[in-house]
């Protein structure tokens, strides 16, 4: 049977979206980016588009990784750091050079949900606008590019171009956690793993053996199970022909039952 623990909370991002009907309306009001036009019936977002989106994160947003490259500072983070804290001013944005970091909501009673893991070529802080609403910590080392609030507001407001990009990632970032919100609710903790190992194998490159960097207990925290569980579900995953794993760290996709199958097993979450 399948335990899920009973603090595991998800947690919506903090964001305000208003109508835009024309390009006039968004050069009077930089801020109001973020227009979202109705889905056509019948088109759902399907999990095939959702890895290829992700593969093409660092060469999609062209605009916006040339205002990192043309005005940001670079930092370093050792595992377990925190980057940012939430309820702390949101002062800047950031773009992940290497590494991975952990997006995550604490409740007061202690409770955490990690509800994204953010790699390289990824946006960190573009749906804060004067606080953060989350808390994000480095999982291994991580270097960042940061660019301050002040001067995206600015470039914002004279370039269409990056308005759009910017709108279209808040726009995959909330897809992400609906999708995310589902699988918590409908599926069995081995789709819920094995969903996870493909997508990240996605995210790598080569087809070899996988590192995970993060821990049983961050992976426990992001799907909404409890650690053992999770152990549990690797033994299980592995018994049944559908990963090998070289070590607790290391996992490779089966032949025949990879991102492929998962795209054509998972149903659209939308």
């Amino acid at each position: 049977m399948d335990v899920t623990t009973s603090s595991a909370t998800v947690s919506a991002p903090d964001i305000s979206f208003s109508g835009i009907n024309s390009a006039s309306s968004q050069s009077s009001n930089p801020k109001n980016i973020f227009h979202i036009s109705t889905r056509p019936t019948g088109k759902s977002l399907s999990v095939e588009r959702s890895f290829e989106r992700k593969k093409a994160c660092p060469t999609r947003y062209s605009k916006l990784a040339s205002l990192f490259d043309a005005h940001s500072s670079q930092q370093h983070f050792q595992p377990n750091s925190t980057i940012v804290l939430h309820g702390e001013p949101a002062e800047e944005f950031y773009m992940i050079v290497s590494g991975i970091v952990r997006c995550c909501t604490i409740s007061p009673q202690g409770a955490r949900q990690i509800f994204r893991f953010a790699k390289k070529g990824e946006f960190v802080g573009i749906s804060d606008i004067d606080t953060w609403h989350f808390t994000a910590e480095a999982v291994d080392h991580v270097i960042l590019k940061s660019v301050p609030h002040t001067l995206v507001e600015q470039a914002l407001a004279t370039d269409p171009a990056l308005r759009d990009e910017m709108r279209e990632q808040v726009c995959c970032q909330l897809e992400d956690r609906e999708r995310q919100l589902l699988s918590m609710v409908s599926a069995k903790a081995s789709e819920r793993l094995f969903h996870f190992l493909c997508e990240f194998a996605s995210s790598r490159p080569g087809t070899g053996y996988i590192t995970l960097p993060m821990c049983r207990r961050d992976i426990a925290d992001h799907l909404g199970l409890s650690v053992e569980t999770v152990s549990r579900t690797f033994s299980e995953l592995k018994r049944k022909g559908r990963i090998d794993l070289a070590s607790s760290e290391k996992y490779k996709i089966c032949t025949g039952t990879g991102i492929d199958t998962e795209v054509r097993r998972i149903p659209d979450f939308a």
